[in-house]
């Protein structure tokens, strides 16, 4: 009975921190979409190493930021089911990167961009060109969409909505990585 009680009460503190605004999901606010263009010259594109999504993304994010590797390497060392944005945070700082897993919003993404660092986001439906579960690399923006590599594609737009609307669904899940030595 004891064991049921304490089951109930940890059951019942979940259910009240689900329920707690504080922790719900981002909610899409108003997002007034830049009328400047921006792109981040020399991030690398590693063409074919692309293709392996969020290892390609990785490699090219730590490579312009000082850490060359590649998406080879990353597979090997994470396996070649796509890993989670977790992992991918994980295996950076243990490569020295300084990384951040946040949960981002638009304007944070095109300050990142004006900052000149570009930033890995996982989109969670389709946002064509990218597909449910596409990594993607945002290298620039413009008032029609982002600019991103991702997979075989290299600094392609992607419609703000469309986009927007792919990242709401990952609850914004982005990797920052900044400079390579601490």
């Amino acid at each position: 009975m004891a064991q049921l009680k304490t089951t109930l009460l940890i059951l019942g503190l979940f259910g009240s921190l689900w329920a707690n605004p504080g922790c719900a999901r981002p909610r899409p606010q108003p997002f007034d979409v830049p009328i400047e263009s921006r792109l981040i010259l020399q991030v690398p594109f590693f063409g074919a190493e692309a293709q392996r999504g969020a290892a390609g993304a990785l490699a090219e994010v730590m490579t312009y930021n000082g850490r060359p590797t590649s998406a080879g390497k990353i597979v090997q060392a994470l396996g070649e089911k796509p890993p989670s944005p977790h992992a991918l945070a994980i295996w950076a700082r243990g490569e020295g990167s300084r990384v951040q897993l946040v949960h981002s919003d638009p304007y944070r993404l095109v300050e990142s961009v004006r900052a000149g660092q570009p930033v890995i986001v996982r989109v969670g439906a389709t946002a064509p060109p990218l597909e449910d579960g596409d990594y993607a690399v945002v290298v620039g923006y413009n008032p029609e969409g982002v600019v991103v590599n991702s997979r075989s594609i290299n600094q392609q737009i992607v419609a703000w909505s469309p986009f927007l609307t792919g990242w709401l669904k990952t609850d914004n899940i982005t990797l920052e990585i900044t400079g390579g030595h601490d």
